[in-house]
């Protein structure tokens, strides 16, 4: 996040003088960047000093520009007097972060950052108003505060507060919390840091830090690091620290990289947990547990026997929730669709009432257009008998160009007609909506099956059209008895599924037949991904899914596996990974479906 982020409020109208806020700007944000991740003195320092000498460049030049337009003289002096008053600042810290660096996040940026905005959107900005409207500026006011809260408080202020408090924060954690710069030294650590590494608080070197380290485990704790930075990669470690008194401390250290925008490692961040109650409490379980294992083998060998026969017990008892649970599951899913088929049916009926008579007003609105149409060619036979220079004859000649009459005549029955058609294909919509749901059906009764396949076909096409091209290959089969609604919802879930196995665009091809005259068939075919074997043998289990967690329930091809078994069919799949999977499903037309 850089500390100044230039924008439109901050433009004074003076090409070359905006250009050069723009690059203070920038080395101001470069000090910032330099300063939060911890570079070494002299890099900060050098960066002061190119502050330094392209602020005497900017102030000359900005001088200059006054003298040679006649500047108001007093104003010129106090704009003068200002930037001498900044360069003096400026290079007061300079010396001074030259042996104590903390001037430029405790003074330096506040400073830069308070004097630019006030001075670009007061002193600036004045000038600038007067050398391009060539007024005095001391007959020019502006209001000072229009931007200065914005980019001051909003983007500066916020920064520096969360910083302290993420410091306080820090400070108060009974937690190992530390900052580090590329070359992997401290640049900040809390106040428990110190106290648990026994440095005291202030600079940190690398050496006083690894030789508090257990002499066995610094290596794994700088490869550790090494390979974070290198990689940019956060991870976990444990490791043990060295006491004063030969006791053992260990800690538990979870760190993360700091990259800066352009991608460059800024160093490490980390927090480290003092386990050494958890490490004690480990050890004195091993050991329990190592007594217990004696006592738990002096046992088995009784409790075998009885482990056996609760083992059947818990076989059986398995069995019996399973299939409690998979009845369970058969009885919500069918539940479920029998809601959404409701909701279909209703929302069906709710649209077919105001679709009628949309449907009867468009067929008279079309009655209406050609009766105006003759009238209005009656008019033009008539307007044609007058003189040329007759009254009506040229308010007539005056309206037809205005209203485009010709294309009015045509391209309002235009209108209509495709009216008409619209209000048709809705109208094949509920009715398939309709008689997909068959909320009143539930019974058996006769089904046209390709009837309702097609009604299917309509209903899911959004899910098809963009995946596939629907081939229908029909047998012609006559309506036997059945649950429609039921054989509706089978043909649902394999269309989607087939639409889901195709990974960009394919075909599905559904055939229907017959299988000598007391049997009827229906296939599903698609050229998706296919299925394995091992998919293949569980795809009718309840819950078993091949789709990511939270798109699939794996209930679809088990509810339609008993639906067919309810009517005493059966189904079966071919796949072929790569190639495609097919589906046919036979079904009784004779007294054995009512068995």
């Amino acid at each position: 996040m850089s500390i100044l982020t230039w924008n439109d409020q901050l433009l004074v109208g003076i090409e070359n003088v905006d250009s050069q806020h723009r690059h203070l700007v920038e080395l101001i944000n470069r000090l910032d960047e330099l300063n939060a991740v911890g570079a070494d003195l002299q890099t900060v320092v050098d960066t002061v000093k190119q502050l330094v000498d392209y602020t005497v460049y900017h102030f000359q030049d900005e001088e200059q520009l006054m003298t040679d337009v006649g500047f108001n003289p007093r104003m010129q002096a106090e704009h003068c007097q200002q930037h001498q008053d900044f360069i003096d600042k400026v290079r007061q810290v300079h010396i001074q972060a030259q042996s104590d660096i903390s001037v430029i996040s405790k003074d330096l940026l506040d400073f830069l950052v308070d004097w630019l905005c006030h001075h670009i959107l007061k002193t600036d900005k004045l000038m600038a108003i007067s050398l391009k409207q060539g007024v005095d500026a001391a007959q020019v006011s502006i209001d000072r505060d229009e931007h200065v809260d914005i980019l001051h408080s909003n983007l500066y202020s916020a920064l520096r507060e969360s910083e302290e408090r993420f410091k306080e924060l820090a400070d108060h954690l009974p937690a190992l919390i530390w900052v580090t710069n590329p070359k992997n030294l401290p640049i900040f650590c809390n106040r428990f840091w110190f106290k648990t590494f026994n440095i005291e608080r202030g600079f940190v070197d690398r050496r006083q830090w690894l030789n508090t380290i257990h002499p066995d485990d610094r290596d794994k704790v700088v490869e550790a690091y090494q390979q974070a930075a290198a990689e940019l990669t956060k991870f976990k470690i444990q490791y043990r620290l060295c006491t004063a008194d030969a006791k053992e401390i260990w800690i538990l250290e979870t760190a993360v990289p700091r990259v800066r925008k352009n991608g460059e490692f800024a160093g490490l961040m980390g927090c480290g947990m003092d386990i050494s109650t958890q490490k004690q409490a480990e050890a004195t379980l091993l050991k329990i547990n190592q007594q217990l294992e004696e006592r738990v083998a002096e046992r088995t060998q009784a409790l075998t026997e009885a482990n056996r026969t609760l083992e059947l017990e818990k076989n059986q008892q398995t069995l019996l929730n399973q299939q409690l649970q998979e009845t369970q599951a058969h009885l919500v899913q069918a539940e479920k669709m029998a809601s959404i088929g409701q909701l279909a049916a209703g929302v069906a009926h709710e649209i077919n009432n105001p679709l009628g008579y949309i449907y009867s007003n468009l067929n008279s609105l079309k009655q209406y257009i050609q009766e105006l149409t003759d009238v209005a060619e009656l008019a033009e036979r008539l307007a044609g008998q007058l003189p040329d220079n007759h009254p009506d004859a040229l308010a007539f000649k005056q309206f037809k160009q205005t209203v485009d009459l010709a294309f009015v005549k045509s391209d309002a029955a235009d209108l209509v007609e495709e009216s008409l058609e619209g209000a048709n294909r809705a109208k094949k919509i509920v009715q398939d909506l309709r008689d997909f749901s068959r909320i009143d059906k539930q019974d058996r009764g006769m089904f046209d099956l390709e009837a309702g396949i097609d009604a299917t076909l309509n209903i899911v096409n959004n899910e098809l059209k963009f995946k596939a091209a629907v081939i229908k290959e029909y047998g012609g089969i006559k309506p036997f008895e059945c649950v429609g609604a039921q054989l509706n919802q089978v043909f649902m879930n394999l269309l989607v599924n087939a639409a889901q196995a195709i990974p960009d665009f394919g075909k599905i091809t559904v055939r229907t037949g017959y299988q000598d005259a007391d049997w009827v068939w229906v296939e599903i075919e698609d050229t998706g991904q296919g299925m394995s074997e091992a998919t293949r043998a569980r795809i009718f289990d309840p819950f078993f899914t091949t789709k990511p967690v939270g798109k699939g329930t794996g209930l679809g091809l088990s509810l339609s596996y008993k639906i067919i078994q309810d009517h005493h069919g059966r189904i079966e799949v071919e796949s072929v990974v790569g190639q495609g999977t097919r589906f046919r499903i036979y079904l009784p037309t004779s007294a054995l479906a009512n068995k």
